[in-house]
């Protein structure tokens, strides 16, 4: 049952306001599974026999021949001749088997070994789930501490020193064939692929770390074949591995292995971040990246946003991101991109083929659009050191690719949300702004944004233009609606303004249908760093007060059975329908929703002995004493809020049913 509850802030004194004593905490809970839905697979075969074939050719015995009792014990169980091959046979080896060795002795020996190493394997790896060490100031040991013995740190690797074994060279091959453009999209894959491996043949804690996640991602896949179905795939309320899963925690053998190599590259980055100031900025954003990608394929939300805040507080003051702005910004919007452009330069004097300039962003933008989840805690960590002057960079069709194309647009996202969510949060708290310099820079961010518009038209009209450069670009055209939509209204504390956008929003989400319907490759791992289309659902579900476009938005996030980063779909629509429920008991008889009846959702918790989300929204509009107006719900995460009986809607509410027809 749905339970809803109303609370108002008391004065100063008597009640701490819940944002606040949220934001003291910082606190976050593992994310709860989906229900699963499983095809039935208890259907046998039929076999047909042409029996007038088998008259006329008759069958043929076969040829009798002494039984093999030398190959090796895994081969006899599978009841295949094996090849001899010692110490292991190859036929074992190519069916990507155990191989038990040719005498009952050498498997005993072999399988006792195994179980002491994964023992050894899962204590290691619970061992480090606070895998980067926060950064102190006073160095790497406090003081009257000593460090007794020091491993010394593996030095980085020539690439004619880079040696793999046979199975480690599968897990490479299936990164940078495979996981490079699922996990990160067509637009970073270039540079992941460039950079990443890139530095994988020097470091060898990047490349422990990415044999890692090519070990898990070979597991899952494993699993995923076996079950032989969509809905298996990892999901931030079902982690994968909480349920397929045995007792001891461990998958098969290539679970095993990814957690053997993540224990090698924790090790050796825990070693070398003791000083924050000799690891490079570059290493802090691929090795927590790599970390963070680990962990998102398991499942484990809780260490994604510990890795995510330590990364950030390691890039402090380190990137052009995190550089302040100057405290007296220029009066011209064009001229304001100076200031930065100097510190970038700055920072990347002597080394601009290092990459940085095309993945300097990632970590930043994981970061803040984790906090719109609610569900994380790690944009806290970086909202204090973003800067987000707005800075135009933008490509020249006919020369710059499509992929250089979506760095660029990254970076200016990326500094788009920085603008965002800060408006957001002073929202939130009822804080004052100083408007003049808030106007001049929505005003600056519209500019860029139209231009922005304009390239990527011309992009499009290119009729030699690949089917999947034009898809990438078509998804930024709806992220760039969707912060037009956004930053439009970001000096309305009330959320009216957005009512003034409703054909924006039906553009947006029409967009997003067309996209949807031919959304090319789709990541096997159900899972993603790139932006997709979540975001600007759940925005049409928050922000857009008509009730056909919202009740689409809710039906599409339902579909997607994939996770974008941090933004998961249906975790989402669970929060985001209260907000429905909320605002629509106050609509009146024409459909509009005032400002007195406006809601915000603010957190949640995950109840998992109830299946329910412990949510909390605010009203928009404060009490007379300027007090805050909090509600609680508890959603039943099994079934979703009927909103449309509060307003008599029978609809289907299907944005594909007009395609069907």
């Amino acid at each position: 049952m749905n339970n809803l509850s109303f609370t108002q802030a008391m004065p100063q004194g008597h009640q701490a306001s819940p944002y606040v004593e949220g934001a003291r905490q910082s606190r976050i809970l593992p994310l709860l599974p989906h229900p699963s839905t499983i095809r039935p697979t208890n259907q046998d075969p039929e076999l047909s026999v042409n029996g007038t074939g088998e008259a006329s050719h008759p069958r043929r015995k076969r040829a009798s021949r002494p039984k093999v009792r030398s190959g090796c014990i895994t081969c006899k169980i599978r009841r295949v001749k094996c090849d001899e091959r010692k110490p292991t046979c190859f036929r074992c080896e190519k069916a990507d088997v155990e191989c038990d060795g040719y005498t009952k002795e050498d498997a005993v020996f072999k399988r006792s070994a195994e179980q002491q190493r994964l023992a050894v394997a899962a204590q290691e790896a619970q061992a480090s789930r606070q895998l980067l060490p926060r950064p102190n100031e006073s160095g790497p040991v406090a003081s009257g501490q000593e460090i007794a013995v020091r491993v010394p740190v593996p030095p980085p690797l020539c690439p004619s020193t880079l040696r793999l074994n046979q199975e480690d060279v599968h897990y490479y091959d299936l990164f940078r064939h495979r996981l490079v453009r699922d996990l990160w999209g067509s637009g970073h894959s270039d540079a992941w692929s460039r950079i990443v491996l890139q530095e994988s043949s020097q470091d060898p804690c990047v490349q422990e770390s990415l044999l890692a996640i090519g070990a898990i991602s070979q597991a899952q896949m494993l699993e995923e074949m076996s079950k032989d179905q969509l809905d298996a795939m990892p999901s931030a309320l079902r982690p994968w591995g909480t349920k397929m899963a045995p007792s001891g925690g461990l998958l098969n053998h290539h679970h095993r292995s990814a957690l053997l190599h993540h224990v090698k590259a924790v090790s050796i980055y825990r070693q070398r971040i003791q000083d924050p100031s000799s690891t490079s900025p570059r290493s802090v954003i691929i090795m927590t990246l790599l970390f963070v990608g680990f962990e998102f394929i398991q499942g484990n939300m809780n260490n994604v946003d510990t890795l995510t805040s330590t990364g950030m507080r390691l890039l402090e003051n380190r990137i052009s991101l995190t550089q302040r702005p100057p405290r007296h910004a220029p009066e011209n919007g064009n001229n304001s991109t100076q200031p930065s452009q100097s510190v970038a330069t700055q920072l990347r004097r002597g080394m601009r083929n290092d990459g940085m300039e095309d993945i300097e962003h990632l970590l930043p933008c994981l970061a803040l659009m984790s906090g719109f989840t609610h569900f994380f805690n790690s944009h806290r960590t970086a909202m204090p050191m973003m800067n987000g002057t707005p800075i135009l960079e933008l490509p020249e069709p006919g020369v710059t690719v499509v992929a250089k194309l979506e760095v660029f647009w990254g970076q200016f996202f990326t500094r788009a949300v920085v603008h965002i969510m800060r408006s957001l949060h002073d929202q939130l708290r009822y804080k004052q702004r100083n408007i003049t310099q808030a106007a001049l820079e929505q005003a600056t961010f519209l500019s860029y944004i139209r231009m922005w518009d304009s390239v990527l038209e011309v992009y499009l009209k290119d009729p030699s233009l690949e089917d999947n450069a034009r898809r990438a670009l078509r998804k930024i055209q709806i992220h760039r609606l969707l912060i037009h939509i956004v930053i439009s209204c970001g000096l309305d504390r009330t959320d009216m303004c957005y009512d003034a956008f409703e054909a924006d929003f039906r553009d947006l989400l029409n967009r997003i249908v067309t996209y949807m319907r031919d959304p090319g490759p789709i990541s096997k791992f159900g899972f993603t760093f790139a932006e997709g289309l979540t975001t600007p659902l759940a925005t049409i579900v928050a922000k857009c007060r008509n009730h056909e476009l919202r009740m689409q938005a809710v039906h599409l996030l339902n579909t997607m059975a994939w996770r974008e980063s941090a933004w998961d779909g249906k975790a989402l629509v669970i929060g985001k329908s209260g907000v429905v429920m909320l605002e629509e008991r106050g609509m009146d008889a024409n459909g509009f929703i005032p400002s007195g009846s406006r809601w915000v959702w603010m957190s949640g918790k995950w109840d998992l002995e109830k299946r329910e989300l412990v949510a909390t929204y605010l009203r928009l509009m404060p009490n007379e004493d300027g007090s805050p107006v909090y509600a609680h719900l508890e959603l039943d995460m099994d079934n979703l809020l009927d909103t449309c009986s509060m307003v008599g809607c029978h609809g289907r509410h299907d944005p594909f049913e007009r395609y069907q027809k």
